[in-house]
């Protein structure tokens, strides 16, 4: 998908450049800001992904945060009567 937008973003930049006509001109340069900030939106997109954490943990995740959390053995004492 990201190849294909960067792809997209340079023919309409060259159609921009060769074409003769302002119509060709205005879709080349259209073509070529939407495929490029696409194309941009989409890197940016998977570096994020990358570099992200899982959402999910796994059940010894879990088990190692909750025995962090709570060490066993350790309860608060009843409180007083007045």
């Amino acid at each position: 998908m990201r190849w294909s937008l960067i792809v997209v973003a340079l023919l309409g930049f060259l159609l921009a450049y060769f074409a003769h006509s302002p119509g060709l001109v205005a879709l080349g340069v259209a073509l070529g800001l939407i495929g490029g900030i696409g194309a941009a939106l989409v890197f940016i997109d998977q570096r994020i992904r990358d570099s992200s954490r899982s959402e999910y943990m796994t059940p010894g995740e879990l088990d190692a945060l909750k025995t962090t959390l709570k060490p066993p053995g350790t309860h608060l004492p009843p409180p007083e009567s007045r």
